[in-house]
């Protein structure tokens, strides 16, 4: 071999790698949204139902004001198939933490991931208005302390990681692009935080 088709060689080599390189990184999830909860929330965080704080890398979430209905706070944010983690805590008389998607207004909720003390469900949404629980099974969440959980969309399925314990359902509505989140559930009712309250902590979204 010659010295210029060594060099082509060479080259050769490097563009291959540079090849290999590029598709390894393409297909490593890419965080979407990392969330510190150390000042206030951007303006991306658009609507919500009750009173919510975010401080100390703890967003903090009760019920107050005259409606009737549990704490919630909404993010824009359009996703399909992707990974979302956070820490969440319930205090006093709270009862459950929850994670919902939702499509456009006019569609509605998508999906709806519920952490209860007593029981986890999964509600699908194929149509506004509509709703279908894909699981429920007991479960046992302690008061006070934080718990983890991790879910993952992939197509029509959704799997969720809660302490370690995994749940799992398909829908073909899942597969839909969510366009907005929230983080919410029930703090114990309309007393506000003399109630309860719910807390969420280190959330971070791949996809």
């Amino acid at each position: 071999m010659n010295g210029r088709d060594l060099t082509r060689l060479i080259c050769a080599l490097f563009l291959l790698q540079c090849v290999l390189v590029g598709d390894i990184r393409a297909s490593e999830p890419q965080t979407l949204l990392e969330e510190t909860f150390t000042a206030e929330l951007s303006k991306d965080w658009f609507w919500g139902l009750g009173t919510w704080t975010a401080k100390g890398g703890v967003l903090r979430g009760f019920e107050s004001g005259p409606r009737r209905h549990g704490p919630v706070k909404m993010r824009k944010l359009p996703l399909k198939d992707a990974v979302i983690e956070c820490d969440f805590r319930l205090e006093g008389k709270a009862t459950f933490a929850g994670i919902i998607f939702n499509g456009s207004q006019e569609r509605g909720h998508i999906v709806h991931l519920v952490m209860g003390t007593d029981t986890m469900r999964i509600l699908a949404h194929p149509k506004k208005g509509e709703n279908v629980e894909l699981l429920k099974q007991p479960n046992i969440l302690t008061i006070g302390g934080w718990h983890h959980v991790k879910i993952e969309f992939k197509g029509e399925t959704i799997t969720a990681i809660i302490d370690g314990k995994t749940i799992t359902a398909s829908h073909p509505c899942v597969a839909e692009e969510k366009q907005t989140f929230g983080l919410g559930g029930d703090s114990g009712g309309p007393e506000g935080d003399k109630a309860g309250a719910l807390e969420f902590r280190g959330l971070k979204i791949s996809g």
